[in-house]
């Protein structure tokens, strides 16, 4: 009989026992919810490490521009002379996607499209307009290395079809001729949620928490004199 009441106490848990097991459950759920915070933080960002530009441009009669870009975080700066009529994307680029009469410029400019200058480089490149030839398009540019009194003669060929991924732009007017300028950008993917259950399969449930990141990588001064 003892034997028999000896066997029966080892099948009984103790209250230490009893009170492990919802214990375990419950740090198994939250270890569930700090894995998917950690994902919604990684996940949803908000960066803000822009670099700091002045640009300061200046119209040269009535057919050409000129302008400078300062850049403080690599602390260098470039010239860049183009037709008045060009319009600018947000790298501070001609646009190329829609080129017309107007946008061509005259004179010279309806030729080419811009010279850049570098001087702490000792650096000059020199931008033709581009030439469409059905769904083809190309332009020469042409460079001189004012260090090693080099100089060359480069193309490039592309399609229409190229595009540009550009920066969002909100302008703030600071004054008659100044404007600050942010550059931002927003990357987003919706959430999902997939779930299964079946006869022969247990219950599952995954969870994509998707994602949403804004960068402002440039902050701009503009001038115009």
């Amino acid at each position: 009989m003892s034997n028999a009441g000896e066997n029966a106490s080892l099948d009984v848990p103790d209250a230490a026992e009893r009170r492990r097991g919802p214990l375990a459950s419950l740090q198994g759920v939250f270890r569930a919810c700090e894995e998917r915070l950690n994902d919604v933080n990684e996940s949803y960002a908000f960066e803000v490490n822009p670099e700091y530009r002045l640009k300061v441009r200046a119209s040269i009669g009535s057919r050409t521009t000129v302008g400078m870009t300062y850049d403080a975080r690599a602390r260098r700066y470039r010239v860049a002379v183009k037709g008045k009529a060009m319009v600018e994307d947000d790298d501070g680029e001609a646009a190329e996607s829609t080129e017309t009469e107007e946008t061509r410029g005259r004179g010279i400019w309806r030729t080419m499209k811009k010279v850049v200058i570098e001087p702490e480089e000792k650096r000059v490149e020199a931008y033709t307009q581009r030439w469409s030839y059905g769904p083809l398009s190309i332009r020469a540019i042409g460079d001189y290395d004012g260090e090693t009194n080099e100089w060359g003669v480069r193309w490039q060929l592309q399609t229409f079809h190229k595009e540009k991924k550009k920066l969002r732009t909100a302008e703030i007017p600071l004054g008659a001729n100044v404007r600050g300028c942010v550059r931002w950008d927003v990357s987003s993917a919706s959430p999902e949620i997939e779930g299964k259950v079946g006869s022969q399969d247990k219950f599952s449930l995954d969870v994509d928490v998707g994602s949403y990141e804004i960068k402002v990588p440039r902050l701009e001064l503009k001038i115009d004199i």
